[in-house]
């Protein structure tokens, strides 16, 4: 799931994203999924907007379930997954 930043939502404002990865991930969890995966798509997300959206996520769904998928487009993901692993220990998938 798209949890930074989206192309098709790119009109959407961040908070807004991270809303909606909120009740999507919480949803999934309720569903009987064991893992959701956080994804920077596009590789636009930056540490900041990354410790943001797991630390509103970690509020709806036990963070056994957190998985964080970063691309590398910008140059970023070495320095999401930093802050991934600093604000909780997540399974990390990379691009």
């Amino acid at each position: 799931m798209c949890g930074l930043d989206c192309i098709l939502y790119s009109f959407i404002l961040t908070s807004s994203c991270f809303s909606v990865s909120n009740q999507v991930s919480k949803r999934l969890y309720s569903m009987g999924c064991y893992e959701i995966s956080l994804g920077d798509t596009i590789g636009v997300g930056t540490p900041g907007s990354m410790k943001r959206m797991l630390e509103a996520v970690m509020k709806e769904i036990p963070l056994s379930a957190l998985a964080v998928h970063c691309h590398d487009t910008y140059g970023q993901a070495l320095a999401n997954i930093l802050t991934a692993v600093q604000v909780t220990r997540v399974v990390i998938f990379c691009v």
